[in-house]
């Protein structure tokens, strides 16, 4: 019995052994066959997935462009620096080239030898080092250098509303930064890195493979000495007369070329507002009122008008005054010494569509197209939105917004004879060899005004100048045309803010070859206004 039991177990494990075995060999079928399948079958495929997880792409990044003034003074250039690293077990001399760092790079001794030490992998040296240093270290085995790209300003902080800035990363952040980004940044390259089983970059294992392109430069139509004289002045009258900011520009009225950009607020805060943000021009704006009058043969200058001793009350109640009381005025002394009185009671002379027509012709209502980013388009409504008060209210520069931009191009086309021109920052675009990719000529839009009708107003502007309202703004070298205004400023929500005034004057000079167009405006300045 107990002899069968053995036989019995014995049987029991040889079978289980045979199952064991068959098993066995099932499984080493089965890691054969997948054996054979990685070899034979998808050899191709983990030999890529492999060297894919030993090499990755490394970005080359592009240098990028360089913005001029348009003397070509540079304003915003691109620094090269490298870092430089050591892979000591491919060096062929670790002395000697432990001696050549200390030359080269004013390494100490200490640190060079530490830096070709055989027993480290890889040493990064501390710092940045220049285009020349990593000259006198270039060929020598086992010394790599990585490209490291910076943004400078040279003239510090000279036209920074005018050019924006790049973030550490690399990203623009408002101006010709932004606006030119497309051209300015270039296109960057990338090689491929080699890494060990832990992910490390292994020595020499960098290989470009596509080289980055270099962004184009851009000149702007800026010129640095006056940009200089703009903010100077600026600053001074912001400061002497307590007001809490303020903008002024200057163009080439013959071209639109803007010559000088700046702006000035509250807390520093970056950009253009003189592109971006509106206001209501007030008597600015007279002139092309008195303008689209004479145009449409609605009026003439010698016409007379009263001015009621400074207090009237028009059609339907509203009650109108002027800052100093007139009797009888001819329509270009009504104009010299801005009389709201005078100019309101010939709004009715005009249709609706005549006016707002003439005001859309001037560019007002519509962004200007310069190369900046976030400009506004100013306010200006449709007639049908018009309310029965809004002629008069637009004769005196009211129910209507504009920007700054918008205010020196209308008065451009007064100083050249009529015609609105697009506004430009940009001049030219070249590329890394020099060769221009592009220019802006001056890009006419239309004739707003007749020629006859402009050179008339010219005359009426350098009275305003020499004995109405903005003799402060005359100047004994040359003639100057230009007209003052004050508004009220508004706050949350659109309504105005009391005790709250905004001061501003446009002109050009030479009044009869003008070269030069300019605007000045104070927000909240201290004291009395006119």
């Amino acid at each position: 019995m107990k002899k069968r039991a053995r036989r019995d177990t014995s049987h029991q494990w040889v079978g289980r052994r045979r199952i064991l075995l068959g098993a066995l060999g099932a499984a080493g079928l089965l890691v054969l066959g997948r054996s054979f399948q990685l070899q034979a079958l998808e050899g191709e495929k983990w030999a890529r997935y492999a060297a894919e997880q030993q090499q990755t792409r490394a970005p080359l990044p592009a240098r990028r462009g360089a913005i001029y003034d348009r003397d070509g003074v540079p304003l915003a250039l691109t620094a090269e620096s490298f870092s430089i690293a050591v892979a000591p077990r491919e060096l062929r001399d670790p002395r000697a080239t432990a001696a050549r760092l200390t030359r080269a790079l004013g390494l100490p001794p200490s640190l060079a030898r530490r830096a070709t030490d055989r027993r480290r992998r890889w040493v990064v040296l501390p710092g940045r080092f220049s285009a020349v240093q990593r000259e006198r270290l270039a060929g020598i085995r086992g010394i790599h250098f990585e490209r490291k790209l910076d943004r400078v300003y040279p003239q510090s902080e000279l036209a920074r509303e005018v050019l924006g800035l790049v973030s550490r990363d690399g990203r623009p952040l408002g101006g010709i930064e932004q606006e030119m980004d497309s051209v300015l940044r270039g296109r960057a390259g990338w090689s491929v890195l080699r890494r060990d089983a832990r992910g490390q970059a292994l020595p020499a294992g960098s290989l470009p493979v596509v080289p980055p392109i270099d962004g184009a430069d851009v000149y702007l139509s800026i010129d640095l000495d006056l940009q200089e004289i703009a903010e100077v002045a600026l600053g001074h009258a912001i400061d002497s007369t307590g007001a809490s900011g303020g903008d002024l520009l200057l163009a080439d009225p013959r071209t639109g070329e803007l010559l000088a950009a700046v702006s000035r607020r509250p807390g520093g805060a970056r950009g253009l507002a003189a592109f971006s943000e509106t206001y209501e021009p007030g008597s600015t704006l007279k002139p092309f009122f008195v303008a689209t009058l004479l145009a449409r043969g609605k009026v003439s200058l010698q016409e007379t008008v009263h001015a009621e001793d400074g207090e009237w009350r028009a059609p339907g109640g509203r009650l109108i005054r002027d800052v100093s009381p007139h009797g009888a005025l001819s329509v270009a002394d009504a104009l010299r010494v801005s009389s709201n009185i005078g100019l309101v009671k010939l709004s009715p002379r005009l249709e609706p569509r005549e006016q707002f027509g003439a005001l859309r012709d001037l560019g007002f209502g519509a962004p200007t197209g310069v190369e900046y980013p976030a400009e506004a388009a100013g306010r200006l409504a449709r007639p049908q939105r018009w309310s029965s008060l809004t002629p008069g209210s637009l004769a005196m520069g009211y129910e209507v917004s504009v920007t700054p931009l918008q205010m020196l191009m209308a008065y451009g086309a007064l100083a050249n004879g009529g015609t609105l021109f697009e506004p430009s920052l940009v001049r030219e675009v070249r590329d890394v060899d020099g060769t221009i990719r592009g220019q802006t000529r001056p890009r006419p839009v239309r004739r707003a005004i007749p020629t006859a009708v402009a050179e008339q107003l010219r005359e009426v502007l350098i009275s305003v100048v020499e004995e109405g309202t903005a003799m402060r703004a005359s100047l004994t070298t040359f003639e100057v045309a230009g007209k003052t205004g004050t508004s009220r400023r508004t706050g949350a929500g659109g309504r105005y803010v009391p005790g709250s005034y905004t001061s501003s004057f446009v002109g050009f000079f030479p009044a009869r070859q003008p070269q030069l167009a300019l605007f000045v405006k104070l927000d909240d300045p201290r004291g009395a206004y006119t």
